[in-house]
């Protein structure tokens, strides 16, 4: 016994270990100094790139260069490591314990984008419970498994499906994938719609349709090529759509209904994003119109998700589909014993301010002679729907302040009692 464990130490201290345990560190070593000379550079070149064009409407590009530099140094290790790996092979040297070692190197760097990517979205105590309670456990396990030589074999496991074999690394690979399409339909998205198409002189509408499309169209690509990546056929999906469609019959209808709505109301453009509408007693802007719902905002910074079906099956109302002009009305009574042309120059007077438009003009309307008031209405005109609020409220203080300069009264209701005695 005392012999097998001599001779199992003497194969762990061997010299080809030794040299490829030295060959690890070595890389190691050498990344890190990469990384030393690398950081001041690249902290320049982000400097730099933040007063471009384009990375001033698109800040979140600048997160690459943090990302870039807290993934350095397992980067360069890893591709140094994949070097020596090859180097090994082929000129015949032991390379059995590096190769061992680089896929840890790979794990490491995995960790440290998803890490620094926790960090810059979420806030510091989110970022650090999840870097500390998911992540880091997660690839622990990963590495325990990889380092015990299970992982290869959890990664296999799977089934048979047809002509191909459902494994789990291939469905986490198909995942992946289809998490990389939706990023790139959500940045397209954004890209094309907030910096191609309106500098290429499209209209707001049009452009909203045509990134959407693109988006979608993104979308169904990376479904299609996650399910290539899982090896589930296309011809299979001729059954999970009769499957889907016994399922529309039970449940599904509304969801169907604020899709197929959606898709009109984005190549009809009876509402874009941006107009002001109302919706039942809520006005507001509305901000995306989504694939199964719409969502707007309201005065009080509100947002409503309004399912799309509902903008073709109810009356909704449009400030701003065809004209942002909106004309607003303030209704004034006042005493019978008032001028109707001072009212008129008072109530113009009071049509000062900032949101109404000078053409067209205000004007006043001397609507009714009331039961105990000359009616009229105030008429302007604005471009704000969204503030209709906001601008009546102040008109009102500003009529209240014209009447009263004017020594215009707005009286009391008024009831004329005749008493007749019954003797």
């Amino acid at each position: 016994m005392i012999t097998s464990l001599t001779d199992g130490l003497t194969d762990l201290f061997s010299q080809t270990v030794l040299l490829q345990i030295a060959a690890g560190l070595g890389l190691l070593l050498v990344a890190w100094l990469v990384k030393r000379l690398l950081a001041p550079q690249l902290a320049r070149l982000q400097t730099a790139a933040a007063r471009l064009p384009v990375l001033s409407t698109w800040p979140r590009l600048l997160d690459l260069f943090p990302i870039l530099q807290s993934s350095l140094w397992p980067l360069v290790a890893w591709l140094l490591g994949q070097a020596a790996v090859t180097v090994a092979q082929q000129e015949g040297w032991p390379h059995d314990l590096l190769q061992w070692f680089v896929p840890f190197l790979l794990l490491w760097l995995v960790y440290q984008i998803f890490a620094s990517t926790v960090s810059l979205r979420l806030a510091a105590e989110q970022a650090t419970w999840w870097s500390h309670r998911v992540l880091r456990p997660l690839f622990l396990a990963v590495a325990l498994l990889q380092g015990v030589g299970l992982l290869d074999d959890l990664l296999g496991s799977g089934i048979q499906f047809q002509d191909s074999r459902i494994t789990i690394g291939t469905i986490l690979a198909g995942l992946l994938v289809f998490a990389f399409f939706l990023l790139l339909s959500r940045t397209s998205r954004r890209f094309v719609g907030e910096t191609v198409l309106p500098r290429a002189g499209l209209d707001r509408s049009l452009t909203h349709v045509l990134a959407t499309f693109l988006a979608y169209t993104i979308v169904v690509v990376g479904v299609v090529s996650a399910l290539n990546v899982v090896g589930i056929p296309l011809t299979s999906l001729t059954v999970i759509a009769g499957g889907l469609s016994v399922g529309l019959g039970f449940g599904l209808q509304s969801v169907v209904s604020n899709f197929v709505s959606g898709i009109i109301l984005l190549f009809e453009r009876s509402i874009v994003p941006g107009d002001v509408v109302q919706v039942g007693d809520e006005v507001g802007v509305v901000e995306t119109i989504g694939i199964r719902s719409m969502r707007v905002k309201n005065n009080d910074n509100v947002e409503l998700i309004v399912p799309n079906s509902q903008f073709l099956t109810e009356t909704v109302i449009n400030f701003t589909r065809s004209d942002p002009k909106v004309r607003v009305a303030v209704a004034v009574g006042v005493g019978y014993d008032s001028d109707p042309r001072l009212v008129e120059q008072a109530l113009l007077e009071a049509a000062d301010h900032p949101a109404v438009l000078a053409d067209p003009s205000p004007s006043v309307q001397f609507t009714d002679f009331g039961d105990s008031a000359l009616n009229f209405r105030l008429l302007v005109w604005t471009t704000e729907a969204h503030r209709i609020p906001t601008l009546t409220s102040d008109l009102r203080y500003q009529v209240w302040d014209s009447l009263k300069a004017h020594q215009i009264e707005i009286p009391f209701p008024q009831r004329d009692i005749h008493i007749r005695s019954i003797q």
